[in-house]
């Protein structure tokens, strides 16, 4: 057994040297076999086998092999084609040189005529839609009585043609068939252009090489190296699971020579691809070659949330969710209980869909309610937040209870209150009555609506009541402590001597809610305290990166001293609590909202790690240095919208861009966010001041201005003094 595979792989081999033939009809044998093509097309039919002759002996079909190559006519191009390559031996039939009779061993009679046993074999490829099949005749030498049952020949088609990724069937039997003579069948796969020998030699395969720049306001794609004299078509596609969606209205592009093909920054999705092929007429199955560069990139699938939509609506008594976006995102629909403008606390645990866009999806057992949204997450982020009533704040109020029925057949009932499940007993006074008994009454009276019901082993319901059913018993705390309050107020009132109010001042610096509480704070209050009024409630969002704490207390100052002067200051710093029940997008989107319906002014802070996020958004190759500090701010979450703003343009009547010249020099900042006026601070903060109050202001009122400028610039300076010598890095 080993001398025959070691026959094979020399005839294998020496097969693999010969050089190929011009003709693609042609065939081959090893030395001492003879053959001839009969036949390039014939009808194959394998008929049915047929006993041993008696005296001559027959060929036998051992193996085929099938490989890969080029059939280059002297004009036009080379085809790729298969090589087929048959292993023939001997069969001794049992009549050869005897015939058994009754038991007797009967000789060749004398005279008996010598012939060179001949042999046909068919040889048919097939395809899905063609087939063909050739005739080969095979001779035996005329030694080939010599020869012993292990002797081996070869013999060699050259070849059929094949698609390019294509794939051909391959059938060879012997005619006449003979018992065991055997038939041979296997499937070859034909090449694609990244064979080697494709690249050169094939038309179809010489195709432009592609290449992408990311730019501010656009990508790039570089199309290269476009054979000479050859037409492509280019298509720009999002590769979706419900099917391609191209971008040039369902039309390829025609490329005649190489060129750049700009697109908008707005259009680069994670799933943006494009194809190429060769332009040829009546002609199926070109190869094509495709690239899709942005599947990895952060910015794309951030910008790809930005342009997504969450619609909810209630359908036959069920909530309906349906997210629609320009590429296949990763998440889960979460459903969640709205009260105030903003937060939004999840259902159960139990209650969320693995997201599918593009699709309709439902929660089972969820019925629909004007307090429920729906929320989509990621990785403990939300992205995306819809709810069945815009406002929630205006309709009747509504508590969200919790009851849950143990094996035992025992009742406890919770009420979610500020994001959390509390027992009602430390928030309703029910008197003589047990919670669960008044809940169930107001269940039977048709008080409360069922939102949603999960059975098992801890059966769980949640009910939905209208407030006004349930008083609270921290109503007395509320009115007590408005009226500590306004025996405070006139405490204050009755004492005005300068040791009482230096008094208050050091409580107001300890207890402040907006920062660290120290002198500065109460000498930046001592410039500017007497500058109310002058931004005339404002609007005014400020976006940093939290780059750390030294340099959010500066923020904090600036922020402090823009409420002093009556502007209606958001920032980060101050809403963590909020940040973390909404989410820093939804909370975002909620601040730009409000700035763009009341006319506010949107403050870009630029700080180191401010760059490093914009490079990083953008795909920038710049060291810039990273910023560790809460890795899931607010300014990570705006650049999905504020970068689209610059890109287009339409930041200028929105936008103010500032930094602290001591910690980041102002020609620092990209010239991207130049297009809206850019103010070192605290050396231009008299400017600053007077871009957020607008057109507001009046002569008299901008000299006061002025005059307040000068305080805060002084109390900016200390700061900013202090975090570098906290934080020289």
């Amino acid at each position: 057994m080993q001398l025959f595979d070691l026959v094979l792989f020399l005839i294998h081999l020496i097969l693999a040297c010969f050089p190929l033939t011009t003709s693609p009809n042609s065939v081959s044998c090893s030395p001492g076999l003879g053959c001839q093509l009969k036949k390039k097309d014939v009808l194959c039919i394998r008929g049915e086998s047929r006993p041993y002759p008696e005296l001559d002996p027959i060929l036998r079909l051992v193996q085929m092999n099938s490989r890969n190559t080029l059939w280059c006519p002297e004009e036009g191009g080379c085809i790729p084609c298969v090589q087929v390559t048959l292993t023939l031996g001997l069969i001794d039939p049992p009549a050869l040189g005897a015939k058994q009779d009754g038991g007797a061993i009967t000789e060749k009679p004398k005279g008996h005529h010598k012939k060179i046993p001949r042999t046909h074999i068919l040889l048919m490829a097939k395809t899905y839609s063609s087939s063909r099949c050739v005739e080969v005749e095979v001779w035996l030498p005329y030694d080939w009585e010599s020869q012993n049952n292990n002797s081996l020949w070869s013999l060699q088609y050259n070849c059929f043609p094949v698609a390019l990724s294509g794939e051909l069937h391959l059938t060879v039997f012997l005619w006449p068939r003979y018992h065991s003579a055997g038939m041979l069948q296997i499937t070859h796969h034909g090449p694609d252009c990244t064979w080697p020998k494709a690249t050169d030699a094939i038309h179809l395969c010489q195709v432009p090489s592609l290449s992408i720049s990311v730019g501010l306001q656009s990508a790039i794609l570089h199309v290269e190296d476009i054979p000479k004299g050859q037409h492509f078509k280019l298509w720009l596609y999002l590769n979706r699971t419900d099917g391609f969606k191209g971008l040039d209205q369902e039309n390829p592009r025609l490329l005649v020579g190489s060129k750049n093909v700009s697109l908008p920054i707005s259009q680069v999705f994670p799933c943006l691809c494009f194809q190429v092929w060769p332009k040829i007429e009546h002609q199926a199955d070109i190869p094509r070659t495709h690239l899709c560069p942005f599947a990895n990139d952060p910015a794309a699938l951030a910008r790809a949330w930005t342009h997504s939509r969450l619609d909810v609506h209630t359908y036959g008594g069920s909530l309906s969710c349906l997210v629609s976006a320009p590429c296949d995102l990763e998440g889960e629909l979460v459903p969640c209980w709205r009260v105030e403008a903003l937060a939004c606390q999840p259902l159960h645990p139990h209650l969320h869909l693995v997201l599918i866009p593009h699709e309709p999806q439902e929660f089972p057992g969820l019925r629909p309610h004007p307090n429920l949204c729906v929320q989509v997450k990621r990785n403990g982020s939300t992205y995306l937040q819809s709810c069945l009533q815009d406002d929630v704040t205006r309709s009747q109020k509504y508590l969200l209870f919790q009851e849950i029925q143990d094996p035992q057949g025992n009742s406890f009932v919770h009420v979610m209150e500020q994001g959390t499940w509390v027992s009602t007993a430390q928030v309703f006074n029910t008197g003589r009555r047990t919670l669960g008994e008044d809940l169930r009454n107001h269940v039977q009276l048709g008080k409360c609506t069922q939102v949603w019901q999960e059975n098992g082993t801890n059966a769980t319901i949640l009910w939905a009541c209208s407030v006004e059913h349930y008083p609270r018993t921290y109503w007395v705390l509320i009115w007590l402590v408005i009226l500590l309050g306004s025996c405070s107020v006139l405490f204050m009132l009755l004492f005005k001597k300068e040791s009482v109010k230096g008094w208050f001042k050091i409580l107001k610096e300890d207890y402040s809610s907006r920062g660290k509480g120290n002198r500065q704070r109460q000498i930046c209050t001592d410039y500017h305290s007497r500058g109310k009024g002058m931004l005339h409630g404002r609007p005014v969002l400020i976006l940093y990166s939290p780059d750390h704490e030294g340099y959010e207390r500066v923020v904090g100052i600036l922020a402090d001293a823009l409420t002093q002067l009556q502007a209606s200051v958001s920032l980060e710093l101050w809403s963590r609590g909020e940040l973390g029940s909404v989410g820093p997008m939804q909370w975002f989107h909620a601040q730009r909202r409000l700035i763009l319906q009341e006319g506010g002014v949107i403050v870009l802070l630029f700080s180191h790690g401010a760059l490093a996020s914009c490079a990083e958004w953008l795909g920038w190759k710049h060291n810039f240095p990273r910023s560790t500090f809460k890795p899931d701010s607010t300014f990570l979450a705006s650049l999905n919208c504020v970068l689209p703003d610059f890109l287009a343009g339409e930041a200028g009547a929105t936008y103010v861009v500032g930094c602290f010249e001591e910690l980041l020099p102002a020609n620092e900042i990209p010239d991207l966010f130049r297009s809206v006026p850019v103010y070192p601070l605290p050396s231009q903060l008299f400017s600053f001041l007077q871009a957020l109050a607008g057109h507001r202001v009046g002569h008299k009122q901008r000299n006061s201005l002025r005059r307040h400028a000068e305080g805060i610039h002084k109390c900016l300076e200390q700061a900013v003094r202090d975090c570098q010598q906290k934080y020289p890095s």
